[in-house]
């Protein structure tokens, strides 16, 4: 994987790490802020999205580059 990509690559888990941080606030705001029934349901689905992101993180930074070929680097070059 070449200087270019690995930039790509970090940027978006950077963005993602971003994402992941807003969505833990709301969702512990959510549940300070907000005492109703459906709050803690609500905080619940935004935690179970945040899974999600949390794997799609982990699987990104566990890449590994040295693999990538450079036939499929060029098929799914911009």
């Amino acid at each position: 994987m070449n200087a270019k990509a690995k930039s790509e690559l970090n940027a978006i888990i950077k963005e993602l790490n971003s994402i992941i941080s807003e969505l833990e606030s709301i969702s512990n705001g959510v549940r300070k802020d907000f005492k109703n029934i459906g709050s803690d349901k609500c905080a619940d689905c935004i935690n179970s999205v945040l899974n999600n992101y949390y794997t799609v993180r982990r699987k990104l930074k566990n890449l590994d580059t040295s693999t990538v070929t450079e036939s499929f680097a060029k098929a799914n070059a911009r």
